[in-house]
């Protein structure tokens, strides 16, 4: 039988550290409508198109499909995060017993269809959150996504989805503490807070 997440010898409160998991947990699959939505970079193609022509291809009758669209870095971090979201599904919901949505096989073309079944995955995730053991497999697959959606996160600059309440800040006593995670040295995530009223920033 599995072992419960593996929490570090050296935590004074072991049940903070496993609510600290789950906080991270959840904030890291609340950004997956946002960073799935980059389906597609428009880009002029490499013969030249004339201004006259590119408004006339976009406005006035003409085919946007005429565009030249070609896969630019931000629809390649948003392919990256949906492939290891569809393989962590996969790994999670056989562990578990429980079905899990079946994403289609390739990012969505369609950014609000791509997002529905973001929020699918983010609502399934959220109500097994308590269920998921440490599972070496599983937690493998966790890092490399949540890494992924760290960079896609920043790369796109689609905005921080928090489900949480802003903390009370130790220097100016407002309710204003946002939490985040981002890459730490290691390429790990390290959690951070700061102050949206007197810009305090806390690392741990």
């Amino acid at each position: 039988m599995p072992e419960l997440l593996t929490i570090p010898e050296n935590a004074i409160d072991p049940d903070a550290a496993y609510e600290q998991w789950v906080a991270s947990f959840l904030w890291h699959i609340d950004q997956l409508p946002n960073v799935v939505q980059a389906t597609g970079t428009v880009a002029m193609a490499p013969r030249m198109i004339r201004a006259q022509q590119l408004r006339e291809r976009v406005s006035g009758g003409g085919y946007v499909d005429n565009m030249p669209v070609v896969d630019g870095p931000e629809s390649r971090n948003a392919a990256a995060v949906w492939q290891a979201l569809r393989g962590y599904l996969t790994v999670a919901a056989s562990r578990l017993g429980i079905e899990a949505p079946l994403l289609p096989a390739m990012l969505p073309d369609d950014v609000e269809h791509a997002r529905r079944w973001a929020y699918a995955a983010n609502e399934w995730l959220a109500t097994v959150v308590y269920d998921i053991l440490d599972w070496p497999d599983l937690t493998a697959l966790q890092d490399e996504l949540f890494r992924l959606i760290r960079r896609a996160r920043t790369r796109l600059d689609t905005g921080t989805i928090r489900r949480a309440r802003p903390e009370l800040c130790d220097t100016c006593g407002e309710h204003a503490v946002i939490v985040d995670w981002v890459d730490g040295p290691d390429g790990g995530a390290v959690l951070t807070r700061s102050c949206r009223m007197c810009g305090e920033a806390y690392v741990q």
